[in-house]
């Protein structure tokens, strides 16, 4: 078995602290996936667990009647969340098996910072080439998606304190 991974590094607008409050998973974004991963993937459900513990388990139903279970492995809080793949009966399951990965917040500076998804999968089908590069950039899609997910709930979150609450976006940097 050969497994490869996926990395997908992009910056955020805020601390690293306030980043690891928006951190989330594919199952967990509330906005309709974009058209190419509703063509390419079955779309999230119904979900139930939790991420704030090593041990927890989350597990989501998907649209093509499959699930998906993931158990977090390591917990660096307000850093890292690490996960395994320990059920997986979605579509594309027995050609493209997924292993887990992480989500990891970098500081930057100037009230920046980045986060950093890996998924880790192993390639069943044939044409290797052709097939990875496809299937690589499902896995960055649905990384942008995840993130793009973070910066939109990171722009609500500020033009509500800044609506509100002029002076606590002061406080909190």
């Amino acid at each position: 078995m050969t497994l490869s991974f996926v990395e997908t590094y992009e910056p955020l607008p805020c601390d690293a602290a306030t980043a690891w409050e928006k951190v989330c998973f594919y199952e967990n974004v509330g906005a309709t996936p974009p058209f190419f991963l509703r063509l390419v993937l079955p779309t999230p459900n119904l979900h139930d667990g939790c991420f704030q513990m090593i041990g927890d388990v989350s597990r989501c139903m998907y649209s093509d009647g499959g699930y998906l279970t993931k158990i977090i492995t390591r917990l660096e809080h307000g850093r890292r969340v690490d996960f395994a793949i320990t059920e997986q009966t979605i579509r594309y399951h027995r050609h493209v098996p997924l292993y887990g990965g992480y989500i990891e917040i970098v500081p930057g500076d100037d009230d920046r910072s980045f986060v950093r998804m890996v998924t880790r999968y192993e390639n069943r089908l044939g044409a290797k080439t052709v097939t990875d590069l496809f299937v690589r950039r499902v896995i960055r899609a649905v990384h942008l998606f995840v993130i793009g997910d973070m910066r939109e709930s990171l722009a609500n979150a500020k033009a509500t304190v800044t609506e509100s609450e002029p002076n606590k976006l002061l406080e909190t940097s």
